[in-house]
């Protein structure tokens, strides 16, 4: 069975709505044998996390989500080495990479957005898992915005820092049809490119009331009424929607989910 390998946890402050100890439960329910969680520039949730897995059996697979230049991307740990490079980027990350520019009562303007830069997840890849991000992340989005040279050049920069040790991240949810055209044309750009790719769901909650608590976090987040923010939703399904194949008319659902499944059990073997 596939596992889950980005999820969200309360510890995505603002984002996430359920702890670790119940995402964990609600894994075990659905028959998961392992779950990963890769919380917003965070990693308190992974002790809580793993105590939890340990007591119900179920492997944990931890990293974090950055911003990097403006881009969300996974990353995953691989090693104990792996863990100590994210856990020091995200310490780099909430300091904003502008220490020396920090006055008490003028940083208003980045609370709450951590961010790297490239450069500095260069220096700390060792050991660590990338995943390319959502539809906003660095390669998805030049994909959504048709700049394809430009996305497999940046595709290129990432796998020479991270080798094999990087994966294109396909999410697809039912979206509508400029998802899945966007799905499609990243596997073909990872498929072209000889760089492996992997299907996530990205979640943030698993059942309907952890969903409305998510609504009013994104109302609150982005200035909506809860309504508006529902109907921004669908792109964040419940865990129980793991794996979701895009359409028949870009890619057959079961050759994505087979292939996915393949680049998820060797992500996760240690």
């Amino acid at each position: 069975m596939p596992v889950e390998l980005r999820a969200h946890t309360a510890f995505s402050f603002g984002d996430g709505t359920i702890t670790p100890e119940a995402l964990i439960r609600k894994a075990a329910d659905l028959g998961y044998h392992s779950i990963g969680i890769t919380d917003n520039a965070d990693i308190g949730g992974i002790v809580r996390f793993c105590l939890e897995a340990k007591r119900l059996g179920i492997d944990p697979v931890v990293g974090a989500e950055l911003n990097v230049d403006g881009h969300p991307v996974g990353l995953i740990a691989r090693s104990a080495e792996g863990y100590r490079n994210i856990a020091a980027l995200v310490t780099r990350a909430r300091l904003h990479s502008d220490l020396q520019k920090w006055e008490k009562g003028q940083n208003a303007k980045l609370r709450g957005r951590p961010r790297v830069s490239w450069k500095d997840v260069a220096e700390r890849s060792a050991g660590v898992q990338a995943l390319t991000g959502p539809a906003s992340g660095p390669i998805a989005a030049k994909v959504a915005a048709c700049e394809y040279s430009a996305a497999a050049r940046s595709l290129s920069e990432w796998r020479e820092v991270f080798g094999e040790r990087l994966a294109v991240e396909v999410q697809l949810h039912h979206a509508g049809g400029c998802e899945a055209a966007l799905a499609s044309a990243l596997i073909e750009l990872a498929e072209r490119n000889r760089v492996p790719w992997v299907a996530v769901n990205d979640p943030r909650y698993i059942d309907d009331k952890s969903r409305f608590v998510h609504d009013i976090l994104t109302a609150l987040r982005y200035d909506l009424t809860i309504d508006e923010a529902a109907s921004l939703q669908p792109s964040n399904p419940p865990l129980a929607d793991l794996l979701v194949g895009p359409t028949p008319s870009c890619r057959n659902h079961s050759d994505y989910r087979l292939r996915g499944v393949d680049v998820l059990i060797k992500l996760t073997t240690p």
